[in-house]
């Protein structure tokens, strides 16, 4: 039976959080740790937590320095994994519903493909608006796709402890501000795939992803999801990030003539970033977006 830490990054979840951990710690034909660390929260989120430790399973790390963001609290958390104790390591929101099966699944792909990362598709859903949307994210991959953007969200993503631990060294000399502003799915996907590492995208939906106005980013599927993301794009955001993901993921001389076009980032730079769009994203009609916002200067 496949051992896996599954870590939990919690921060103003009191509503949500029970019913995500009882979801976790029924997951069907796995053995699960779940590791819980809350981020400083400031309505009762901390102290629903304390209600799992007596759990023989559940661990919370007791840490008050506040990391500012999802991501650090990730990281901060994989950095305290004993990762020769677990074959993987998967990421789970706060406020999500886990298929039984999520983690059964995930480890039999791993297998069936020799793969290291796992990602998968997702059920948006809002109990306010009554709505849900099937969220596909298992497109192709690209030759630079993991430059421009993460495999799904990150609470889909299951890692074999190999990749963890590549992962935790990469990130050993990163503090906690260094992750403000930053995505560690994308930085996780990034790392496995510019070593090279196999990776498998499921089209199975086995996360039920809660939308609500606490969501740091959110499916960002409506026309106001939309306006944040031109808005990101347009303030420097996602060119940031492009640059700092290829600094950290170890990328070399296999990624260094498109991380110089996008430093540079003249206009002919971004003549050429167009000619070798269709690499950048895993989706067509966001390779076209992509071309626009290369081709008026709003990268």
């Amino acid at each position: 039976m496949a051992k896996i830490a599954v870590l939990l990054a919690a921060y103003n979840g009191e509503p949500f959080i029970v019913s995500q951990v009882n979801s976790i710690l029924s997951q069907l034909d796995v053995d699960v740790d779940l590791y819980i660390r809350d981020d400083g929260s400031t309505d009762k989120t901390a102290d629903v937590i304390q209600s799992f430790a007596s759990l023989i399973n559940v661990t919370i790390i007791e840490d008050d320095a506040s990391t500012r963001s999802a991501a650090g609290n990730f990281f901060k958390i994989l950095s305290q994994i004993e990762m020769e104790n677990y074959d993987y390591v998967a990421f789970a929101d706060q406020d999500d519903i886990w298929d039984p099966e999520k983690l059964k699944r995930a480890h039999a792909k791993i297998v069936e493909g020799d793969h290291e990362g796992y990602s998968a598709d997702l059920i948006a859903y809002s109990n306010s608006k009554g709505h849900a949307q099937y969220l596909k994210k298992s497109y192709p991959a690209k030759d630079f796709d993991y430059l421009f953007q993460g495999a799904s969200a990150g609470c889909t993503y299951v890692m074999t402890s190999k990749l963890a631990a590549l992962v935790v060294r990469y990130t050993a000399n990163l503090q906690s501000a260094d992750f403000i502003g930053r995505s560690h799915d994308w930085l996780v996907y990034a790392i496995a795939r510019a070593n090279q590492m196999s990776w498998c995208y499921d089209a199975y939906a086995p996360i039920f992803y809660r939308q609500h106005a606490s969501n740091v980013y959110g499916a960002m599927t409506t026309l106001g999801g939309l306006l944040e993301k031109i808005k990101l794009v347009r303030g420097g955001w996602y060119r940031s990030n492009v640059l700092w993901i290829a600094e950290h993921c170890g990328a070399g001389d296999r990624e260094k003539d498109v991380i110089e076009l996008v430093k540079r980032n003249s206009f002919l730079d971004r003549l050429k970033l167009i000619g070798r769009v269709g690499s950048f994203r895993r989706k067509t009609s966001e390779c076209r977006v992509l071309s626009v916002f290369f081709f008026f200067g709003l990268f």
